[in-house]
């Protein structure tokens, strides 16, 4: 019998700078997007872990969250019996975002398979990710180390990281990879977008172990660290020892620093999910139809909060 199951990350650390500006003047409040609601029932990470249900139970879901957003995580999260939320000490990327939940999956499941997902994007056909996911999940199953999900381009946006696949002889919905293109120029962007290139999502399925070699390969300092504190999980010493090695942490971006170094991946393509970021004040109007104008309230934005959600 397959022993291997499958965990998910929700990601769920980001500081909020890219639209600091818009939450205060919806809120009053610098909060990140992810623990807001906009109107909406749900907030984004309780509509994240909604979203999941019917593929991972709550007990294997590990949330990580910036350690001053851990009560109000705990709130939110609370009806999800079992599930684990960790707290990373600083930002220092998604890269460290990635391995320290990482760890806590491979301390209770070394052979596990995870899925990554982002806490505070948008989809107008939330069945199509899942269906994305389990494709992945299945291709991880197969052999594949890891395979990205890349949404189906709507248009030629050039603010977003893409995935060029390769072209295939046989029909598969999943493929290698030809290139990424971080952020690219508009007339490049309009040429992915005639290519039928994806956008990259941060949506992945991989397994544990092979995720955990591949920092090894290409973040070995940060991976080092976190095997510093992988030693000491379960024990006294453990919050302790994760503030040592966040003081010493370099800072790095999963997506550039690893996924774009890496040989061998995967991605299988979303289409339909109506996929968005919601990172610019524009994208989350569109997700949000019909709160545009709240996103444009004229109150100010007080300048020490403009200076301390200022990317550093």
């Amino acid at each position: 019998m397959d022993e291997r199951r499958l965990w998910a990350i929700v990601l769920a650390g980001g500081e909020g700078t890219r639209l600091a500006e818009t939450t205060w003047r919806m809120y009053g409040s610098a909060l990140p997007k992810q623990f807001l609601s906009f109107g909406q029932s749900r907030t984004f990470l309780q509509t994240t872990m909604d979203r999941l249900r019917g593929l991972v139970p709550a007990e294997r879901v590990v949330v990580v969250v910036a350690a001053r957003h851990v009560a109000i995580a705990r709130e939110q999260l609370a009806e999800f019996e079992g599930v684990q939320i960790v707290a990373q000490p600083r930002n220092v990327g998604t890269g460290p975002g990635v391995l320290l939940p990482l760890c806590h999956v491979l301390a209770r499941d070394p052979r596990a398979d995870v899925a990554l997902v982002p806490s505070d994007h948008d989809f107008r056909a939330p069945a199509k990710m899942l269906q994305a996911l389990t494709t992945a999940r299945r291709a991880v199953r197969s052999g594949a180390s890891m395979v990205l999900i890349g949404a189906r381009a709507e248009w030629a946006a050039s603010d977003l990281g893409w995935i060029v696949p390769k072209r295939l002889r046989r029909r598969s919905p999943v493929s290698s990879i030809e290139a990424f293109v971080e952020k690219p120029e508009p007339t490049v962007a309009a040429g992915l977008f005639e290519r039928g290139a994806l956008w990259n999502t941060m949506l992945c399925v991989a397994q544990a172990a092979a995720l955990w070699e591949l920092a090894r390969q290409h973040l070995p300092d940060q991976a080092a660290l976190f095997e510093e504190y992988a030693r000491a999980l379960g024990t006294d010493a453990a919050p302790s020892c994760l503030r040592d090695v966040y003081d010493r942490l370099p800072a790095a971006d999963f997506s550039r620093d690893l996924v774009a170094a890496s040989q061998g991946l995967r991605v299988t393509a979303m289409d339909g999910a109506g996929w968005s970021d919601c990172g610019t004040p524009e994208r989350l109007a569109a997700a949000l139809a019909g709160f545009g104008e709240a996103l444009r309230a004229p109150e100010p934005f007080p300048e020490q909060l403009r200076t301390e959600a200022a990317p550093s």
